[in-house]
């Protein structure tokens, strides 16, 4: 099995004293952008970066916008399908599972402006919404395996007194009863340490819902036919919520003295807003080859999570039999985040009136995300937090090639497209790609069009339900298959 992608690593796990857990993983999942765009990118593998006009390729290149010779308004719906199957520590026991998802990928306007008396053909401007990440998704495994996540409550309570534990992890598994300090030298015990060979049940349940999406303003101009320039600012604003339910039992009834069973339930909300700006250049050497380049500025997201947790631990001695139940208050977290840059290239082969080839390639450094807790009165005091985690996001994430190539056949009014993307891990130890097959076909008429989109995505990636320094954590394996149908509409005028 190829090197795996820990894209939810202790992703709602509260790992921070007193804070909700902003992990090296949470900015790479807040950092991600995959739009879906328009039917007709997608079905050419969103190779339109450097062919344009396409309302979904203004996103990636502004310059793009410039080859409108009408206005335009659109929209786009989207409906996937996504059947993952997970694996407990590579158990060989699969569980099979599914779900689907209906979006609105992106609707906007174009507005088409001729200069008179000018070498300018076109001076456009564009003002539009696109749904660039989307997060749904839903997770759940069970079987056997050595460890328990209560060896991980007892390795963040190791030295603290029971007053200064975090009441949203190990503070509520003192409460419980799920870890104990017998002799009252803050080193701390659980049932499961009597018999740390034995392999529990470990089951969980995760359902997370939203995405991100980005409203923007942007300009196109072409000069003589030669050469297309463009820029747009965008306002991306994120939300996700997700609800999880981790679960350990004692499945053969004595395996683990006094344990029966324990239950951890998280939420989080996560909510927030940024700004950033794209600029891009299209050159045209003849009429039929066209050269484009864009870069993209970073985004500074400012977020604020709203979290909660509670554990359920049961367990039988001599003085109590029964589960013991506690949950945390609500808590709240602001920060910030800067997400990476990202720099293209592409170009475009115009068959006449036959259709086009077309690629491109995106460079995005995610070693140069980076968080930033001192916002909205926090000051200081998350410093060594702060830098704790914006190192392990430089340890653990390099930069990433996007590769997408792809084209479309014209036969008078209709369209046939295909296309190829490739996506390289962001991991410093995994060069892998992960590939897409993408298809498409459509109608143009002089004031109306029709596209429909295909794209298949497969990917495989890992799943740490809780994180411990010294023993032994589970790993879930989750292999993902998704089917995603687009259909744009659009008007000209």
């Amino acid at each position: 099995m190829k090197q795996l992608s820990f894209w939810m690593t202790s992703f709602f796990l509260f790992l921070l004293t007193g804070v909700n857990g902003q992990t090296a993983t949470e900015a790479f999942q807040l950092s991600q952008s995959d739009p879906v765009g328009t039917a007709r990118n997608l079905g050419t593998g969103n190779s339109m970066f450097a062919i344009g006009p396409d309302f979904s390729a203004i996103g990636l290149n502004p310059s793009g916008l410039g080859g409108y010779r009408k206005s335009e308004f659109l929209f786009s719906s989207s409906l996937s399908f996504t059947g993952y199957s997970t694996g407990l520590d590579d158990s060989g026991s699969m569980k099979q599972d599914g779900f689907s998802k209906f979006n609105l990928p992106n609707v906007g306007f174009v507005i088409y402006n001729q200069p008179r008396g000018s070498s300018w053909t076109s001076s456009n401007w564009a003002i539009g919404l696109n749904r660039v990440a989307d997060y749904n998704r839903e997770l759940s495994f069970s079987g056997n395996s050595q460890g328990s996540i209560t060896d991980r409550w007892r390795e963040l309570a190791e030295g603290l007194d029971p007053d200064d534990l975090n009441g949203f992890e190990e503070g509520l598994a003192f409460e419980t009863g799920a870890i104990y300090d017998f002799e009252g030298d803050n080193i701390y015990e659980t049932d499961y340490s009597i018999n740390d060979q034995y392999a529990l049940l470990k089951k969980e349940s995760s359902f997370t819902e939203g995405g991100k999406s980005e409203l923007f303003l942007a300009y196109g101009a072409d000069f003589n036919q030669k050469l297309m320039i463009g820029f747009s600012v965008g306002i991306p604003f994120t939300n996700y919520t997700q609800n999880r339910i981790y679960e350990e039992q004692d499945d053969a009834g004595d395996g683990v003295p006094f344990f029966n069973d324990l239950e951890y339930a998280s939420y989080i909300n996560s909510s927030g807003y940024g700004i950033n700006g794209k600029v891009g250049v299209t050159i045209k050497p003849t009429r039929f080859l066209n050269f484009a380049l864009a870069f993209h500025s970073p985004t500074r997201l400012s977020m604020t999570d709203n979290f909660n947790s509670g554990i359920t631990y049961d367990y039988t001695d001599e003085n109590h039999d029964g589960p013991i139940t506690e949950s945390s208050d609500d808590g709240t977290f602001n920060y910030a985040l800067r997400t990476p840059w990202s720099a293209s290239g592409g170009a475009g082969v115009v068959i006449g009136k036959s259709g086009f080839v077309a690629a491109h390639v995106k460079f995005t450094d995610y070693a140069s995300m980076k968080y930033d807790y001192s916002v909205k009165g926090n000051g200081d005091r998350y410093d060594a937090i702060q830098n704790s985690v914006n190192n392990n996001i430089k340890s653990i994430y390099g930069s990433a090639l996007q590769i997408n190539m792809g084209g479309e056949i014209v036969m008078n009014a209709y369209r046939l497209r295909g296309g190829v993307t490739l996506q390289q891990s962001a991991f410093n130890n995994d060069q892998s790609f992960d590939p897409s097959i993408h298809a498409g076909a459509g109608y143009r008429g002089d004031n109306f069009y029709v596209d429909l989109g295909y794209k298949l995505t497969t990917r495989d990636e890992g799943y740490l339900p809780y994180e411990t320094e010294s023993a032994p954590q589970p790993i879930v394996v989750a292999d993902y298959t998704q089917h995603q149908l687009v259909a744009t509409v659009g008007f000209k005028f």
